[in-house]
């Protein structure tokens, strides 16, 4: 099944997953709202989807209802960003459970916008409107990174971009994905949302009505669609072993970070098994003095070394587990954050 931006494609693995592929301006632009959507998506129930994102965003009325549609999917719904996920895009992706991000991908939230036309009262009322959605926003995003609504609300008034290290450390992804062949590039696709935000400022109508009403245009797959999905099946190999998600994980420090901090720790081991030893030496020679009771003084045992984030951090990258990764984030975000801006300094 497919839409003018949207299209759906059962897995070649007879697994009973199935993709789909978000891959232009979301919503009723090209005929084909929400309501086509998310009957197609009730074809899928029971089904876990895959879904693909390199999309500029779009309406944000429709695009609630589709994101709502997606987070209660039971078949359970995995988000890879391909490309870009700008806009009504970051959004969707907000549903995934988990959410992964090509290496060279970009993210990008923002304020929502709107034509509007009449008296000042009306656009006092669209102002207003605007606000409303912007919450409906924050609590998506809040939801999935457990951030402050303040900061998030800083992060939208800012037009934030972010590349995938950066989306994974705020929390709006859970692992890196080594990048994946698009037919747009992430650049590209960011040229596409410019001339989109253009073409929509250039319009002399009024606000769109928000109803969703019946599409009156055939469904059509869109050529860019079409061209993934014939990418997708000629790049597929018969047998192949599943890539592993976590594959192409990127540590927040670099191998001389991580060895400079192993060597530290061994250092302080070491001084900490000295400073036993001499102790041993000091009672030994106070009993040989008289000094004390010739019961043996126990030495003072190396305790182990104090937990380090960034060290735990480095090591499950290394372990490819994504999980334990998205763990220490949540717990140690600051920390690790902090570590990561103090190295790009260096």
């Amino acid at each position: 099944m497919a839409g003018k931006w949207y299209a759906f494609k059962k897995s070649a693995d007879k697994s009973g997953e199935t993709e789909l592929f978000v891959y232009d301006e979301i919503g009723s632009f090209g005929g084909v709202g929400a309501k086509q959507f998310i009957g197609d998506l009730k074809a899928h129930a029971g089904e876990h989807i895959h879904l693909r994102i390199n999309s500029p965003g779009g309406e944000i009325i429709e695009g609630a209802a589709i994101f709502n549609a997606l987070s209660r999917h039971e078949g359970g719904l995995t988000v890879h960003i391909d490309g870009l996920a700008a806009s009504m895009a970051s959004v969707l992706a907000m549903a995934g459970r988990p959410v992964y991000m090509a290496d060279n991908a970009l993210m990008m939230i923002h304020n929502p916008w709107s034509m509007a036309a009449g008296e000042s009262r009306d656009l006092r009322k669209q102002a207003d409107l605007l606000d409303t959605m912007k919450t409906n926003l924050v609590r998506a995003y809040q939801k999935k990174t457990g951030m402050e609504e303040k900061q998030i609300s800083k992060l939208m008034d800012e037009e934030t971009w972010m590349d995938a290290l950066e989306a994974v450390a705020l929390g709006f992804v859970d692992a890196i994905e080594e990048g994946v062949p698009a037919a747009a590039s992430a650049k590209q696709m960011r040229s596409r949302f410019d001339n989109f935000q253009k073409a929509m400022t250039a319009k002399k109508s009024e606000v769109a009505e928000t109803e969703i009403t019946e599409p009156t245009v055939e469904p059509v797959i869109d050529p860019i669609v079409e061209e993934i999905a014939v990418e997708v099946e000629a790049t597929e190999e018969p047998k192949k072993p599943e890539r592993d998600p976590n594959a192409g994980v990127t540590p927040i420090l670099d191998a001389a970070a991580a060895a400079q901090i192993g060597d530290l720790t061994k250092e302080l081991v070491s001084l900490k098994q000295q400073l036993a030893e001499a102790s041993e030496k000091i009672a030994s020679l106070e009993k040989a003095g008289g000094l004390m009771p010739a019961d043996v003084v126990p030495a003072v045992a190396a305790t182990d070394a104090p937990f380090d984030p960034v060290t735990a951090f480095n090591a499950a990258a290394a372990r490819k587990d994504s999980a334990e990764m998205a763990k220490l984030l949540a717990a140690h975000r600051a920390t690790l954050w902090a570590a990561r801006e103090n190295f790009r300094g260096n």
